[in-house]
């Protein structure tokens, strides 16, 4: 027997190995199976209808046998049709590479993408004018294809069209002006949508963070495992209404926004306490001396008073207490947080929601504010009260500009008619404004009418709040009251077969019963609840003074009596209260809480004394002098030691000088008289010498005996 060797080049190996033409090759079968079972068998199924293709193509027209594949075949699969398979026919035949001489089978996957033809910077720079243009981006698409590309400038990853063109075309003239309509492969405006950026990517440098949180990842916090009080969350809200304000002693009646503060219990969902009044505008002075118009919003105080009023009716739980406030109009400040700590011990902690602060890519500027997606418990609660109150009077949308009710304007005309205050106008007193019917409540209306709705929402049951458990209960009879569960061992036997049992989610206000029986609040004692209504502030002692500012006003506090701050060194920190209505007093207390004492204003309640005054003039000046000798008293004890060696000095030199003048003095007077007789001679001898009259010569005798 004789044998035939026979030669295999290495093309021919590698399909013997790979497997036919139009299959999938064994080196990409890892990466198949890892496909879904349906694309899988999408993959297979137009693989057997393309090789079909490429063989009748032979015989005749491909578009004919296409069509003829596709009467066979369009009912077995989705995207059959013939203009489909000559698309997928040309693109597989159009994918051939050296790893797949025969054709990539990538193409055949539902939304198959392939490698990337335009140069990255090119896609980068196609995404910067889609950013650019904050309403359009068929604009942005337009002002590349018309304006930047046909003008010479370059592009990025192409350069300009002269040097593409002649890249393009080497043997063809270059042109005086860009050709109509040539442009690089994949510039098309369907392809330049593909490379568009994200819609997170838009609404966040156009509109911002805030705006573009929908379109991100987002965690869900769970708060089923919370106790009652563990977790309190503080906002601010502007309610859908208007009301009348009917004026007080120094702001006119008017038409005015409500706005409040609300704090709400996470784990049971359940409206702690709220506080809402009129934003009025009042006429404040400027400290030019100038008057301006001022709408009144939620301050610091009012966030003080939500807090005394939260801890004075439920107390204090054994664990700590967690507030969570943002950094906005319902903002703790730094030194309340630290008022809190220092008070229960550092059982209450304050959290607040992250600060937005990032700069926007097209103009630098700086985007500030909270995050109200970290506290959606309070934010979707609000929109549950909105919906209660939409039906009250004076309702006006949350914008009155964009989605008032009609009439809204003509309502306010008619009230202003009673609230108008001046020489031509009704000038209502507050008391008959009151007894008016308007279109718009009262602000104890509305304040009954918040109340309402709060309550109503802490007895809902029809909600989906996590972790909320399912309260089971039984009906005797239709149409009867439902009966708790518990108590249908107390029905007669032979009802009980009859009952029927129906399930409704826990209400906040019975989770907040079941989990306060095991977790019980302590009321707080009054004198702790008391400094909650005072303004802390964080002072240094220097200079025999405590000095500070609070809204802009200046207050200098110092110890009259010498018995708070004696000892205390300069640049030492306390915590103050005080009472912006009656400032005269300033309490201190250590950065741990200890009382140290209290401090009296200089200059009294004013801080400054009338120059009128004489009386409050001199009583100012006895305690600035009381503080000066206290400080010279304590010079002085300090110095002792040095005092009493001075006053031996000057003993020892007293000694010295008055035996000196004892020494000295008998010789002294000799002397005198010595020249007392000399002096006197010599004016006799002058006046015989001028023939002086016997009366001036006696006189002289007398001078001389005198002497």
């Amino acid at each position: 027997m004789s044998s035939t060797a026979v030669t295999v080049s290495p093309s021919q190996s590698a399909a013997l190995v790979n497997g036919p033409r139009f299959s999938v090759p064994l080196d990409d079968m890892a990466e198949y199976s890892a496909l879904p079972e349906a694309r899988r068998t999408e993959v297979q199924f137009f693989l057997r209808r393309l090789e079909q293709l490429h063989a009748l193509r032979g015989e005749g027209n491909v578009t004919v046998a296409a069509q003829v594949i596709a009467a066979n075949h369009r009912h077995q699969m989705a995207g059959c049709s013939a203009p489909s398979l000559l698309r997928k026919y040309y693109a597989f035949l159009g994918s051939v590479t050296d790893t797949h001489p025969a054709g990539n089978w990538r193409v055949l996957v539902k939304n198959y993408k392939g490698p990337n033809a335009q140069p990255e910077e090119f896609v980068e720079f196609v995404k910067r004018l889609a950013e650019d243009n904050h309403r359009s981006m068929a604009e942005a698409w337009e002002l590349l294809r018309t304006e930047i590309w046909p003008s010479g400038q370059p592009v990025p990853g192409y350069g300009n069209w002269i040097e593409y063109y002649a890249k393009t075309y080497p043997t063809h003239p270059l042109p005086k002006t860009c050709p109509r309509g040539f442009f690089p492969v994949g510039w098309s405006k369907r392809n330049l949508y593909r490379k568009a950026p994200n819609k997170g990517a838009r609404v966040l440098i156009q509109r911002g963070l805030a705006a573009a949180k929908r379109y991100f990842p987002s965690v869900t916090r769970d708060p089923s495992g919370l106790r009652p009080f563990e977790l309190i969350v503080i906002d601010d809200f502007n309610l859908d209404c208007l009301c009348v304000f009917p004026g007080d002693g120094k702001t006119a009646p008017q038409i005015a926004p409500v706005a409040g503060l609300l704090a709400k219990d996470v784990g049971t969902r359940r409206n702690l306490v709220w506080g809402i009044g009129a934003q009025v505008t009042r006429e404040e002075k400027q400290p030019d001396g100038s008057t301006k118009l001022v709408r009144c919003g939620i301050r610091r105080i009012d966030v003080q008073t939500l807090l005394h009023g939260l801890f004075a009716k439920f107390g204090l739980p054994e664990y700590t207490v967690t507030i969570l406030c943002e950094n906005a109009t319902a903002a703790i400040s730094a030194e309340l947080e630290l008022a809190l700590s220092t008070m229960f011990d550092g059982r209450v902690r304050v959290e607040r929601t992250g600060l937005i602060n990032h700069k926007t890519l097209t103009n630098g500027f700086c985007e500030r504010g909270g995050k109200p997606w970290e506290k959606g418990w309070i934010e979707s609660a609000f929109n549950g009260l909105w919906n209660k109150l939409g039906g009250m009077p004076g309702y006006k949308g949350s914008n009155q500009r964009l989605n008032s009710p009609a009439g809204l304007d003509d309502a306010i005309a008619y009230t202003k008619l009673f609230l108008g205050q001046g020489e031509k106008a009704l000038n209502l007193p507050p008391e008959k404004i009151a007894l008016l019917r308007l279109p718009f409540p009262s602000p104890e209306a509305v304040e009954r009418a918040f109340a309402w709705a709060c309550a109503a929402q802490d007895a809902r049951t029809d909600h989906k709040y996590l972790g909320f458990d399912q309260v089971t209960e039984f009906l005797l009879e239709e149409g009867g009251d439902p009966r708790p569960f518990s108590e249908l061992a107390l029905v007669p036997v032979e009802q009980q077969p009859h009952v029927q049992v129906v399930q409704r989610m826990e209400a906040p206000i019975e989770r907040w019963s079941r989990l306060a029986a095991t977790c019980p609040l302590r009321p707080i004692p009054p004198a702790v609840l008391a400094l909650l209504l005072l303004t802390p502030k964080r002072v240094t002692y220097r200079n025999h003074q405590v000095t500070f500012a609070h809204d802009k006003v200046a207050y200098t506090y110092v110890d009259t009596k010498g018995d708070v701050l004696r000892g205390v060194a300069d640049g030492t920190e306390f915590l103050g209260y005080f009472d912006t209505a009656q400032p005269e007093q300033l309490h201190l207390a250590d950065l741990k809480g200890a009382y140290a004492g209290s401090l009296s204003r200089l200059g009294g309640k004013r801080g400054a004394v009338d120059l009128r005054d004489k009386d409050a003039l001199k009583q100012a000046g006895a305690v600035q002098a009381t503080i000066v000798n206290r400080a010279v008293a304590e010079l002085r004890e300090r110095h002792a030691d040095k005092d009493a060696q001075l006053a031996v000095d000057r003993a020892h030199n007293e000694a010295i000088a008055a035996e000196h003048r004892a020494a000295t003095g008998a010789k002294q007077i000799v002397n005198a008289v010595a020249d007392n007789a000399a002096r006197a001679e010599a004016k006799a001898a002058a006046r015989a010498e001028r023939g002086v009259s016997a009366s001036a010569a006696g006189e002289a005798l007398a001078d001389l005996s005198e002497d």
